[in-house]
């Protein structure tokens, strides 16, 4: 009676977990690129950013983001992070000192929050909206030889010609035909 019970008991807690071991995190992979607005005690900031999710495993995430100072220069972390299906939020850890944690608000939008205390305290803001590749090969093929080169990506994509040119480029040769551009445009 003792096993059928401890049966009985193991088989409803697996049912129970089912519904929520079925819920995926959505692809979040690619390019997030959007407005981000800084409080800080010294005032209030407005720039740009962009959040980088190169790889995705189940709810898992790992990435970079990217933003200029106020004096021009583009600064780069690394950030890994997580989507929780019991809330649908994602939460980023980096190697600053606060928290970052965000939700999508729309099927190609996510907002992002980031929050440290400390000597260098501040709140910041970012609505991102997820970039889309739509520059055709012969567009970006600018000196028209048939192959695409990370400087003419950077042309079209500053923040992204590394990564697309990791990705796409099959073979591996530097370069990129237009078989390559396609095939990687169409799975992003």
């Amino acid at each position: 009676m003792k096993r059928l019970t401890l049966f009985i008991t193991l088989a409803l807690t697996l049912l129970m977990a089912i519904p929520a071991l079925a819920v995926d995190a959505p692809e979040l992979r690619g390019t997030w690129k959007g407005k981000c607005s800084i409080a800080k005690e010294s005032g209030f900031i407005e720039g740009q950013a962009a959040f980088i999710i190169d790889a995705q495993q189940g709810p898992l995430l790992k990435g970079y983001k990217l933003w200029f100072d106020p004096k021009g220069a583009l600064h780069r972390e690394g950030f890994v992070g997580v989507f929780s299906p019991e809330d649908g939020k994602i939460y980023f850890a980096d190697g600053d000192a606060g928290y970052n944690f965000g939700q999508l608000t729309g099927k190609q939008t996510m907002s992002v929050y980031y929050v440290t205390d400390g000597a260098t305290y501040k709140c910041i803001h970012f609505a991102l909206e997820r970039v889309h590749f739509t520059a055709g090969f012969m567009q970006i093929d600018r000196d028209g030889d048939k192959a695409v080169i990370t400087a003419e990506i950077t042309h079209y994509y500053p923040l992204n010609a590394e990564r697309i040119m990791k990705e796409a480029d099959t073979n591996k040769d530097g370069k990129l035909t237009k078989q390559e551009w396609e095939a990687w445009q169409k799975a992003h």
